[in-house]
């Protein structure tokens, strides 16, 4: 879970500066969409393992990796 945190960061990051942004975006629309392909079970794993990432993190990177699912289209 962290390495996704991690990937989706850099991807927003390479998106913001215009480092190949559309390849940025295209790559987190596509991580989205196969995110949200879980069903129930899966996206309560998820959000659990989201949840205690969100906990160990820099209490300044907490609430970006909370409001993920949100920010790549998959609110629960």
């Amino acid at each position: 879970m962290k390495a996704l945190v991690a990937v989706v960061a850099v991807l927003e990051d390479a998106a913001k500066v215009g480092m190949d942004s559309h390849s940025a975006v295209n790559a987190l629309e596509n991580a989205g969409f196969e995110l949200d392909q879980m069903d129930d079970r899966e996206r309560q794993e998820f959000d659990e393992v989201l949840e205690r990432v969100a906990a160990s993190a820099d209490p300044a990177q907490r609430e970006w990796i909370r409001n993920l699912p949100r920010n790549l289209g998959i609110d629960s």
